[in-house]
């Protein structure tokens, strides 16, 4: 295990400036809304009260949504870099000519792939629930000051939100870290171009010979698609914002898909290390 944890804190020292900058990112959307908001105070133009809309949503309904809406972004930017670090998790060494001098260490090569398919989905997990952390005490400190701040479905909205993009950044990490043990460059954009092309093959196929092959793709984004809280359901929500609240844990959490999701990611991670280890080294 002392090797393992070598393992995992030499990759994340060599990807920590690409997991810093989601937060930079971050940071920088933060200082231009406090811009935005410093102009629009000082010409008077600021001037916000939930109040003063027709049909608002009650407290409960709005604590929830805001904090699952203010996800989004950070949440679409954490898959872009975890797709960003598994496409060169089991292929970086090969380009820079060292993966002789990393497969003659005395570690295990299984570590050694957990360790990068670790770094490179979990990495990016951690700082989304920072950002996530940061983006509910501003919303918190806002609410409170606007309206009326409710801890427990605000930390609802909060968990699901980060919960969902977890399940798809792993999904999709796992993709990409299979296509980083198949493909030396481009590992992404090479392995959906093929699943695009053999995509259409069927398509054409199944139509000219009224075959009924099945379309890898539309299975692909069954299995990504997870089923995230809905922000515009007001009626559900508005009714009843705990059972809201607990039907959408069984629909993002506590179900045979996930479970599915799961499995399918163990799959692929031993199928990306065995392709790994079997790879001829030049």
């Amino acid at each position: 295990m002392k090797k393992f944890k070598a393992l995992l804190i030499k990759d994340l020292q060599i990807s920590k400036k690409t997991l810093m900058i989601p937060l930079w990112i971050t940071a920088g959307f933060y200082l231009l809304i406090l811009l935005i908001s410093a102009v629009a105070y000082f010409t008077g133009d600021l001037n916000f009260d939930f109040g003063q809309i027709q049909g608002t949503p009650p407290s409960e309904s709005i604590n929830y949504i805001v904090n699952i809406a203010i996800m989004g972004l950070p949440g679409l930017i954490s898959l872009i870099f975890i797709i960003i670090l598994t496409q060169g998790a089991l292929n970086e060494n090969i380009r820079n000519n060292s993966e002789l001098f990393h497969r003659s260490q005395p570690v295990s090569i299984w570590y050694q792939s957990l360790s990068r398919y670790i770094v490179g989905i979990a990495g990016n997990w951690l700082a989304l629930f920072v950002i996530a952390l940061f983006n509910f005490i501003v919303v918190a400190i806002i609410m409170a000051s606007v309206d009326e701040f409710i801890f427990n479905t605000a930390f609802a909205g909060m968990a699901q939100s980060v919960i969902s993009f977890m399940k798809t950044g792993i999904i999709i990490g796992s993709l990409t870290f299979f296509c980083s043990a198949v493909f030396k460059d481009k590992a992404f954009l090479q392995g959906l171009a093929i699943i695009v092309g053999v995509q259409f093959l069927f398509i054409i196929l199944n139509a000219l010979m009224q075959w009924h092959l099945p379309l890898p793709l539309n299975y692909i984004i069954k299995l990504v698609n997870v089923a995230t809280p809905s922000a515009m359901d007001n009626e559900l929500v508005n009714e009843n914002i705990v059972f809201y609240i607990k039907e959408a844990w069984m629909r993002i959490l506590i179900n045979w898909k996930t479970l599915l999701q799961m499995s399918v990611n163990g799959v692929l991670f031993v199928a990306a290390t065995l392709i790994y280890k079997n790879k001829e080294i030049k």
